[in-house]
């Protein structure tokens, strides 16, 4: 017979794994990623001086573009209360209509039904 997973040599062997095999290998990944990070903070951080001159530039297009938004905006044409009363009455009644119905969760076979033989 098999044991299980939990029992105790299983549990001796995954171990055993762990420390031998594993714990060297994840050491190693953990050396290697402390190095990289180590080299990129000792690097030289760049200059950023052109990047904001143009950040600058796109910013300013970017609020002549919600100036022309808001413009488009102050002429957008409003509804009356009237016109919202009846739009959402119209809403409520499509929503009675769907809520009637009965869910058909059954799959319908016409011999099973009475009086439906082919």
């Amino acid at each position: 017979m098999g044991s299980s997973a939990r029992a105790s040599r299983i549990k001796k062997n995954n171990s055993a794994l762990k420390k031998r095999v594993f714990g060297p290998v994840e050491q190693a990944r953990n050396e290697r990623l402390s190095a990289k990070l180590l080299a990129l903070a000792k690097a030289p951080k760049e200059e950023r001086m052109d990047v904001e001159q143009e950040d600058s530039k796109e910013a300013a297009k970017k609020n002549e573009a919600v100036a022309d938004v808001d413009m488009d905006a102050s002429t957008k044409k409003t509804r009356s209360k009237r016109e919202v009363k009846r739009l959402q009455e119209a809403r409520a009644q499509r929503q009675e209509r769907k809520s009637r119905k009965k869910a058909r969760n059954q799959v319908a076979f016409p011999s099973k039904k009475k009086g439906g033989k082919r």
